[in-house]
């Protein structure tokens, strides 16, 4: 049958992505249809094998196929991808990828950067951008003949003027040679010290002549640089041609104004006899009064390069690189291109001001290499007034500058010597890593922030610079681009440009995130904005007939940001392309034309399909696990009796970071406690930026920065606080489930301490595949080798000397039950539990992760290969096993981001657990399940950005549901109707 190509993939007429015998990772030889051009969503338990579907297999041999229509040359600087494991896949187009992990957070990646709108206003600022002089304020733009001889036009007839061009001559050349350089060219009259003299003159020639009374007048010479040595220089002004407006032939003047060019590097004077003032303004702030002949003459500069000649200042040419903050060209030099430069913050070495000098108010002092600083503080402190026992924030300004800058008569550095100290000796990774507690981050004083040079900010649009214009929120940015008024010739070079852009910004607002400014930098947004900002990058790029993988693009967002969303991956699948999304989120569940479930359990007893069809036919009786979740024949049980808050409270006054609007929240201890919030509603600033260092801080720990507050109250209640955020567990493919939890050092000891182990004087070490002693010594312990095949993907073998096994023979013999450090590493967690019955420290650990459902995993797997649902629930066991017999405050950041809803249930068990044993939850958390399990919820917005940051609601979730104004309340009150009116009783 005749098909179309698209990226070196034939499309059928079928019109399904065909798969066959598909292996990736746990997939178990999986055979699947996909229609192209429909929306796809893949649903299934964490670790089910959705996503080695979508990302490892489907994105991965999309891309793969796509480069393989490159040259070989080419192929070797893009990223090498290998062929998945399948017998054949047809019928795939070049493949786009939307993943959870990919936006970096660096200093300068911004907004902008990510969504190309800087990209494209870049060069929107090179093409039609205009300079004006950051001192004079005038216009700056190169000067053409035709151009100057357009102002020699516009001036009344009978004015002289000459036509001349500077000719410094600096303080170590001849003035004979210069003048007679000047007279072979034909040229037989300068302006010099106010005078108009002959080059034939023997009297110019004169040594003296230099040193005229009138020379030094800065009216008369322009005063330049020696560009050798860089002292004053005679300036002389030949004259090229002297003329009268309204006479002279228009030939001629365009032919001496091209010799001026020509003679000086591209400028150009025009000397007139009458004052500034009586000219036109046809070059405002260029005309500057100099005297010739004892009368007032305007002395008019022009340059064909970009320069100021009022203020003596040349401009970069304009290009692209001139407006990025990663380019040495246009990046603030003393920023580097940050925005911030760091810095000794006084709130870090003084963390407890309330602590007197002899308590150890300054931190670094309090360190036993270090704690010297403080004896000779405390030594010389008597003798010049300082107060050792008052506290810290009490000490008058003339102690604190004894303590800044130090007493030099007493061989006393102060902080500063002591920080300078530290600075020459950073080259010693442990100094390095203790200066860098003691900064912070500050606005650059160079730059103000803008992160460019002043020079790059002198182009303007719109009478904005690329600075201004970027710290515009979206809404304004769209306006100003809608209202911007181009000349003809602007808007014909920049019609492209301004369409990329206004798209661009057009799905910003799309998405909900019409609120940010495009500079804003991704490490200040919460995980939800993240996901939209990845989400317009894909939809800003207008590319048909691809494969979108995007991965979980609800995650981390409110159920009323949702539809949003939706309705953009719709937009995406309209315009002709396979939209395939790995989700969770029932909206979007429902939303898609098909689903396909992976299962029916985690790890090897899954990776297979279970249900392929339409949502409605996924909500049959009996269809699926999911289908029984979005009906609520399963989970409606979660509006179960709420646990009362008669525990005690935490409460944080005065909270105003970021958009937070002077908040007192009050938080119970000993229930689950949500908050909660539309994305960008402040639920991060409060807890992640405010009560976690403020409540590290009163436990007088070390803790991060806090954004500012008043006080927190109740931390006597707790003994321990413990944070768990969203970050990567581990990049390493050496770090595993057991290592993570800390287990396999206790699994070592207990090889270490079989007969055969002590009778070769074997220790842990020997066991550990990260050191020398007992791995392999030929793979290092990574059980693998790599071949570098140049411009193929590189290809990785079983090591030839060890197996795979990763250690040395003699360190396999080693026997526990029969069983080697090796085979220990290929059971499963349920496995191994069993194995080491006995052994009470290495079941407590592994305990932990049978408790939060990844009892299928196998000991050694790379961390690296572990789905975000199951490494989330990997680093809460972590903390889990950890935990002491404390009263602890568990903080975290949407524990359910990538689980399924049966892998919630088990979570919840967890939290159970915990308060059941006396500890506290405050979790940020948007998770329609978790929602209705909370006891107690504290819901913050009404909206985004600076239109939230309040509290709106809190209570019970049927407080909520009561409450109009509460956008978390409708969506509960939607969803304890529809569990109101589930056609079966529900369980958990």
């Amino acid at each position: 049958m005749q098909g179309i190509f698209v990226g070196g993939s034939r499309l059928l007429s079928s019109a399904f992505i065909e798969l066959r015998g598909v292996s990736t990772h746990n997939l178990q030889e999986v055979d699947l249809d996909l229609p192209l051009r429909k929306l796809i969503a893949i649903c299934g338990v964490s670790g089910s094998g959705k996503t080695s579907l979508a990302l490892d297999t489907l994105h991965a041999e999309g891309q793969r196929r796509y480069i393989e229509s490159f040259s070989a040359y080419t192929r070797q600087f893009l990223t090498r991808l290998e062929k998945p494991p399948a017998e054949r896949i047809d019928n795939i187009p070049p493949a786009v990828a939307v993943r959870r992990r990919e936006l970096s957070r660096g200093g300068r990646a911004t907004i902008g950067g990510v969504t190309e709108i800087d990209d494209f206003l870049r060069l929107l600022f090179a093409k039609i951008g205009r300079v004006f002089c950051p001192q004079c304020g005038s216009a700056v733009s190169p000067d053409s003949p035709d151009e100057i001889a357009r102002v020699i036009g516009s001036w009344p007839a009978g004015l002289k003027y000459m036509i001349a061009f500077p000719r410094p001559v600096a303080t170590d050349e001849s003035l004979q040679e210069v003048i007679d350089e000047l007279r072979e060219d034909g040229f037989v009259r300068a302006v010099v010290a106010g005078k108009i003299v002959s080059l034939n003159d023997a009297s110019v020639q004169k040594p003296g002549f230099l040193k005229t009374p009138g020379f030094s007048d800065a009216a008369l010479s322009d005063k330049p640089t020696d560009s050798n040595g860089g002292k004053e220089a005679v300036l002389l002004q030949v004259v090229v041609d002297r003329l009268a407006s309204g006479g002279a032939d228009e030939n001629r003047i365009r032919d001496s104004l091209e010799t001026a060019y020509a003679k000086s590097e591209g400028r150009c004077t025009l000397l007139v006899n009458t004052p500034p003032e009586m000219l036109p303004e046809e070059q405002p702030g260029r005309a500057v009064v100099c005297q010739i002949e004892v009368q007032d003459w305007a002395r008019l500069s022009f340059s064909e390069s970009l320069r100021c000649e009022t203020c003596q200042i040349d401009f970069p040419t304009q290009e692209p690189r001139l407006f990025s903050a990663r380019s040495p060209l246009g990046a603030c030099p003393t920023c580097e291109g940050f925005g911030d430069v760091v810095g000794v913050d006084m709130n870090l070495v003084a963390p407890h001001p309330k602590k007197t000098l002899r308590e150890g108010a300054i931190a670094p002092w309090n360190t036993p290499a270090y704690v010297h600083e403080k004896e000779e503080l405390l030594a010389l402190a008597d003798d010049y007034g300082i107060p050792t026992d008052l506290p810290f924030c009490e000490l008058d300004a003339r102690s604190r500058q004894l303590i800044q800058e130090g007493v030099a008569e007493r061989n006393f550095g102060g902080l500063d010597g002591f920080f300078r100290w530290l600075e020459k000796r950073k080259y010693k990774v442990h100094i390095r890593v203790f200066l860098s507690r003691w900064r912070s981050y500050r606005r650059c004083s160079a730059c103000g922030g803008a992160r460019l040079h002043r020079l790059a900010l002198a182009t303007r649009i719109g009478g904005k610079n690329f600075a201004e214009i970027t710290a515009l929120p979206v809404r304004e940015a769209r306006e100003f681009f809608h209202t911007l008024e181009l000349s003809a010739t602007e808007e014909a070079i920049s019609k492209q440009l301004l369409g990329q852009v206004k798209t661009r910004l057009h799905y910003l607002r799309e998405v909900g995130l019409d609120y940010l400014e495009i500079d804003r930098r991704l490490r200040t947004l919460c995980s939800g904005e993240i996901q939209r900002v990845r989400l317009t990058s894909a939809l800003g790029s207008s590319l048909v007939n691809m494969l979108y993988v995007l991965d979980e693009p609800t995650v981390s967002l409110h159920p009323h940001d949702v539809q949003a969303i939706i309705e953009c991956v719709r937009k995406l699948r309209d315009r002709g392309n396979t939209v395939i999304v790995v989700e969770h989120q029932e909206g979007m569940l429902r939303a898609a034309d098909e689903v396909v479930e992976m299962g029916p359990e985690a790890g090897e007893r899954g990776g297979r399909v279970v249900f392929q069809g339409r949502p409605a036919a996924l909500q049959a009786p009996g269809a699926s696990l999911t289908g029984e979740y979005l009906t609520w024949r399963r989970g409606a049980s979660l509006t179960a009796k709420r646990r009362p808050t008669t525990r005690g409270w935490i409460q944080l006054q005065g909270a105003r970071g970021n958009n937070l609007k002077n908040l007192t929240v009050r938080f119970p201890l000993g229930v689950l406690c949500l908050v909660t919030g539309v994305s960008g509603a402040g639920k991060s600033s409060l807890i992640n930026g405010t009560l976690y260092p403020a409540l590290l801080r009163r436990k007088k720990q070390e803790a991060p920065a806090a954004l500012p507050y008043d006080d927190v109250f109740g931390d006597g209640q707790i003994d321990e606080i413990v944070a768990i955020d969203q970050s990567a567990i581990a990049r390493s493919p050496r770090s595993n489930p057991v290592t993570y939890i800390k287990a396999f050092d206790d699994i070592r000891n207990v090889f270490a301490t079989t007969l055969e182990a002590r009778t070769h004087n074997y220790t842990a070490g020997h066991f550990s595949f990260n050191v020398d002693g007992g791995r392999c010594t030929a793979c290092k312990g990574d059980g693998l080798t790599k071949i570098d095949m140049q411009f193929l993907p590189d290809v990785y073998m079983k090591c030839a000397q060890c197996g795979g096994a990763r250690f040395q023979r003699k360190i396999l013999e080693v026997r526990y039950r029969n069983r080697s450090i090796a085979d220990v590493l290929e059971m499963t967690i349920r496995e191994a539990f069993a194995f080491f019955r006995g052994q009470a420290k290495v079941q407590a650990k592994l305990g932990r992760l049978i408790d939060v459902g990844l009892e299928y995993l196998r000991l050694g797997q790379p961390a690296n290969t572990l789905s975000d649902g199951e490494a989330k629930r990997l680093k809460l066991a972590s903390h889990l096993s950890s935990s002491k017999r404390k009263r602890t405050l568990f903080l975290l950041d949407e524990p359910t981001a990538g689980l399924h809803f049966s892998d919630v249930i088990k979570l919840l068990d967890c939290f159970d657990a915990l308060l059941n044993v006396g500890h506290s939850l405050i979790i940020v958390e948007h998770n329609s399940q978790l929602m209705r399990a909370a006891d107690y919820i504290i819901d913050l917005g009404p909206d985004a950005g600076p239109a939230g940051g309040a509290i709106v609601a809190e209570g019970t979730p049927e407080a909520l549901a009561q409450n109009p104004l509460s956008k978390t309340g409708l969506h509960l009150a939607e969803t304890f109707a529809a569990i109101k009116h589930a056609p079966l009783e529900s369980t958990r």
